[in-house]
């Protein structure tokens, strides 16, 4: 037996009820066409059995799973294989160099998962020029399939880094998995991301605009990756790059704006979510970022305040005065697990995939199953039907109608 989809350690996104609906998909190579799909906890969640009888040796089974850490077992009477996946949170990394670094070192808990969306170094401007998602040559709806293909190589997104550090967050405060989608970009501004997404041309050193960079990382994450797993939001920090532009609060917004604008129309996401988090030295200097970035979040839709990181002292940041050190890292995986706290989760709605799949009608449920999904009892043929009596109806009245009218215009004319 063949499992196509999903792979080890695919993330899924969960709904506003903490389940997400999982197209299982494969080929039965030997034996009966009586799969099994079994879920079984690892950390959190509910196990679950189906029993289904399908038509063909490749097979496409939803399967309704409860926010969790699973592994997942497809068998027959001869065959079986079993992934691990997880039901939880996903998140979209967009920003400047202060998005960089993974910090999977400081991940302790096995929910956190930072798939093939991880970078090579980013101090080698040379592999800014390969390709939009920098760790892969070729990044298309084929190869975003694999998520433990890319190896992370080096140190920097090992050991620097504030997502992993907010990961092992999100789980303790939500007993669920969370994952991150990194499309990031060092020494990028915001200018560069909003000219990128008007394909607008412009020179630098390793910002490559003929490749539409940087905003084609974010674009590629969300057309390709998201699709597949779902996702609950976008979390983005900028403002260091840019006192070096503008003080323009006005230019600021209208360039998040922009890059947000663009992101939501071409991933077809109208209410993706973004967190913007504004970061800026000096900043009584430069308050037009500051006032751009809360402009941006108080004019627009969907769109929540993230940490002040621009608040943080010296004692935050490295010797560059700038960077965050690993204190600094820190407070701000703790600074943005407090915004993506309770109220962020009911303000943020989620992207889901199959959301609208229906278990098989003819499966056997195990008794160790919780099972509160029932399908639809009104389905499109059964609404079809009743379209059709409504319009007879109203053809029947219409006709009537203006044969009474005819008959008293010719009685009249009589």
């Amino acid at each position: 037996m063949k499992l196509i989809s999903p792979v080890n350690k695919q993330p899924f996104q969960r709904n506003a009820q903490d389940k997400a609906t999982i197209l299982v998909e494969g080929l039965i190579e030997k034996g009966n066409k009586q799969v099994t799909l079994s879920a079984v906890p690892l950390k959190g969640g509910i196990s679950k059995t189906i029993t289904t009888t399908v038509e063909n040796a490749n097979f496409s089974i939803p399967f309704s799973v409860t926010k969790g850490y699973y592994t997942l077992s497809v068998s027959n009477d001869s065959e079986s294989v079993s992934v691990v996946v997880a039901i939880g949170d996903i998140f979209g990394i967009k920003g400047h160099s202060f998005t960089e670094g993974l910090g999977t070192k400081f991940c302790k808990d096995e929910r956190v998962i930072i798939p093939a969306s991880r970078f090579e170094d980013m101090t080698d401007t040379t592999l800014y020029q390969k390709t939009g998602f920098i760790s892969m040559t070729e990044f298309s709806a084929s190869t975003a399939t694999d998520y433990t293909s890319i190896e992370d190589h080096i140190n920097f997104a090992i050991n620097r880094g504030i997502w992993g550090r907010l990961g092992d967050l999100l789980v303790a405060q939500n007993d669920c998995p969370v994952a991150f989608y990194h499309a990031g970009f060092g020494g990028s501004t915001l200018e560069q991301w909003a000219k990128s997404a008007r394909f607008e041309s412009f020179e630098h050193s390793f910002v490559n605009s003929s490749k539409r960079m940087p905003i084609i990382k974010l674009l590629n994450t969300l057309k390709f990756l998201v699709p597949r797993t779902g996702i609950r939001g976008i979390l983005s920090i900028h403002g260091d790059n840019d006192k070096f532009i503008t003080n323009d609060p006005n230019v600021i917004a209208d360039e998040y704006k922009t890059i947000i604008d663009t992101a939501r129309n071409e991933s077809n996401l109208p209410n993706l979510h973004f967190v913007l988090a504004p970061s800026i030295t000096d900043y009584q200097e430069h308050l037009g970022i500051i006032d751009g970035t809360i402009k941006a979040v108080v004019e627009g839709t969907n769109i929540s305040m993230g940490p002040d990181i621009y608040l943080y002292d010296n004692s935050l940041r490295l010797e560059d005065k700038l960077h965050l050190n690993e204190k600094g890292e820190q407070k701000a995986a703790e600074d943005f697990a407090k915004v993506l706290g309770s109220t962020y989760l009911t303000k943020a709605q989620p992207f889901t995939i199959n959301n609208n799949l229906n278990e098989p009608t003819n499966m056997v449920v195990s008794s160790s199953s919780t099972v509160d999904e029932k399908p639809n009892t009104t389905t499109q043929k059964d609404s079809d039907e009743v379209t059709k009596i409504l319009l007879g109806i109203l053809a029947f009245v219409l006709t009537f109608t203006f044969l009474k009218l005819l008959i008293a215009k010719i009685q009249s004319s009589s």
